[in-house]
């Protein structure tokens, strides 16, 4: 009968040990050494703290676990990361994008799948499609940078104003300032001192002010109520406006110069003594014989209202004439004979 040796004792529970020390790693990294798993793999040119026995997941679900991460063999500078997907029932096509993301606050990093539209599926070793999502801290950078140049440029503003300032106020600048806030002290007392005064006019006058404002009201109201009438008479100025615009101006001067140049060759026609109307103004004859004419007219008028028989014979009621008539038959015969001479 065979002996167990104490030695072969000792290898077989250093064996175990080691054993159980690797499946306690492993299940502390979340890794399952009985699980089936399909490997895939991603490229990145910044892993961006992602570590290894990092979860993969599909729309917040674990689906896997990131197994490895290493250099590429090319000596670019990118990164290779193995994704172990221990969902038998997850489809992923070839056009999945394996994206890393913040998991919590705390900057942990996890791989998000996201499925893309292809008819085609991804076989195991399959190399998918990466990203990185902007982290918190990078997009709170992103936020606070327009913040931090506009701060800046405040602060710029503030050193040329604290400059100003400083040149204002050195002691060559500032020999006139005494002088210029009195000059300002005096304005403002001035100011209020019109102020007043204004408010005191205002308050004399208050009762002319409200007559004011009602006359402006009632022509207000007399304009808005002859409105019609207003619009009428500006469409007739309109009008009138039309018909002069239509009027030829030039013509109408041509003809009053030509109407004024014949007036003038008239008045010197007259002038000169040329023509009967310039013997009639500048002949005296003429006018000294109707005068003439008309005493002998007079005479002849005053002869036959005295003595009317000598022209005219008139029989009245039937009687022979007389030689001298009373006042009322004369007045009779002067009837007669007006008519006589109007006819």
């Amino acid at each position: 009968m065979s002996v167990v040796t104490r030695e072969f004792k000792i290898g077989v529970i250093v064996v175990i040990s080691i054993f159980v020390l690797v499946m306690g790693v492993n299940y502390l990294k979340g890794v399952n050494l009985f699980e089936k798993s399909t490997p895939y793999f991603a490229v990145y040119e910044n892993v961006d703290g992602l570590a290894t026995a990092n979860p993969v997941i599909y729309n917040g679900f674990k689906v896997g676990l990131v197994k490895n991460i290493d250099f590429m063999p090319d000596g670019q500078g990118n990164f290779i990361v193995e994704l172990n997907i221990t969902e038998e029932r997850l489809m992923i096509t070839k056009d999945t994008r394996a994206k890393i993301i913040s998991s919590d606050l705390f900057g942990s990093k996890a791989i998000q799948l996201e499925l893309g539209d292809s008819s085609t599926y991804a076989v195991p070793g399959d190399t998918l499609f990466s990203d990185i999502e902007v982290g918190l801290a990078e997009a709170v950078r992103k936020e606070l940078m327009p913040l931090k140049n506009k701060t800046d440029q405040l602060i710029d503003g503030v050193d040329d104003i604290l400059v100003n300032l400083k040149a204002v106020f050195d002691d060559d600048a500032t020999k006139g300032l005494p002088q210029a806030f009195e000059s300002l002290e005096r304005t403002m007392k001035n100011l209020e001192k019109t102020s007043m005064r204004l408010d005191n006019t205002i308050a004399e006058n208050q009762s002319s002010l409200r007559s004011i404002f009602q006359n402006v009201e009632s022509i207000t109201k007399n304009l808005e109520n002859n409105n019609e009438a207003l619009t009428n008479v500006m469409a007739n100025f309109s009008t009138l406006s039309d018909s002069l615009v239509k009027i030829n101006f030039a013509e109408t001067m041509g003809k009053a110069d030509a109407a004024l140049a014949d007036f003038a060759e008239i008045t010197e026609k007259i002038n000169n003594g040329e023509g009967s109307i310039s013997l009639l103004l500048n002949n005296d004859s003429l006018h000294n014989s109707l005068v003439d004419s008309n005493k002998e007219l007079q005479f002849l008028l005053n002869d036959l209202y005295m003595n009317p028989w000598r022209y005219v014979h008139v029989s009245i009621f039937g009687k022979k004439p007389k030689e001298k008539y009373s006042k009322k038959e004369l007045e009779q015969l002067r009837e007669l004979i007006n008519e006589e001479i109007k006819e």
